[in-house]
């Protein structure tokens, strides 16, 4: 028995392309919120700038969320926009307070700018032909996101490649795998990474009550299941913990220390096209 769980954004969707939208509408608000012109150069400049540093340090550069490192913030646009936001709202001395700041940033801003990307998914090469194959199997969507917004993707790419509409009702969102629960004791509290100064956090109780779940309607356990995503810190690593097998999916902005350990773990695999899914996880 094989149960599949798949992460949607970034890693059925081509995220760079399809979060231009999004990086856009948020330097436009930031510049107002900053008191500056849409358009400004300097804000563009400022973004360009906190790109280049997260790429060239991934390591250094954490996402935080409530205080705490949970993700490299370099891998998508959606999380890079955090450290970003932050520098430009530090340079120019706009909505200091933390409390204020984080819940704009973290739920407001985020939330009005990834609406823009809705009506314009950009699927990554071969994504319907693989979720077509898959149909019949045991095969599940566990995302962050919004669940309608994800099965609303779902329901376009059949519209571009038919036969993957079955996906739509298995789609559980509002995964929260940010929130990092101390109390809970299922999971071993951190992951040492090679080549990353700071712990991988494990404690992801949400998403795992969300994989638990869907693991006991198929009556299979963590040993039954194959997770895939595009971020390992977020959607691979509690789960690998557990005994499950995973799939990174690749992208020019994984970190190498991700990669390195993928590449070294009995029970992970790096995914170069998304055709090899299949296979993996049923072959």
């Amino acid at each position: 028995m094989t149960v599949l769980v798949l992460d949607f954004d970034g890693t059925m969707t081509d995220a760079e392309a399809e979060g231009r939208p999004f990086r856009d509408g948020y330097l436009e608000d930031l510049a107002a919120l900053s008191g500056r012109p849409v358009g400004d150069p300097e804000i563009a400049a400022i973004a360009d700038e906190v790109e280049a540093e997260l790429m060239r340090a991934p390591a250094s550069h954490p996402f935080l969320w409530m205080g705490r490192a949970v993700a490299p913030a370099t891998v998508d646009p959606y999380l890079r926009m955090v450290p970003i936001a932050h520098r430009i709202l530090d340079r120019f001395d706009a909505l200091p307070g933390p409390t204020d700041r984080g819940r704009l940033l973290g739920s407001v801003l985020y939330k009005y700018n990834y609406a823009k990307t809705l009506g314009h998914p950009v699927f990554r090469a071969g994504a319907g032909e693989v979720l077509r194959a898959l149909a019949g199997t045991d095969t599940w969507i566990v995302t962050n996101s919004d669940t309608h917004a994800v099965a609303g993707k779902v329901s376009a790419l059949d519209r571009e490649t038919s036969g993957v509409e079955w996906l739509t009702s298995r789609v559980r969102g509002y995964a929260r795998k940010f929130d990092v629960d101390d109390a809970w004791t299922g999971v071993d509290a951190e992951l040492a990474v090679p080549g990353l100064d700071r712990p991988v956090l494990l404690r992801r109780r949400m998403y795992h009550d969300i994989l638990r779940a869907i693991l006991d309607a198929a009556g299979a356990t963590f040993a039954d299941l194959v997770v895939i995503g595009d971020i390992f810190e977020l959607d691979l690593a509690m789960p690998l913990s557990l005994g499950a097998r995973v799939g990174l999916v690749a992208s020019d902005r994984t970190p190498p220390y991700e990669r390195a350990f993928v590449e070294a773990h009995p029970r992970a695999r790096m995914i170069a096209e998304l055709s090899e899914i299949p296979a993996y996880a049923f072959g």
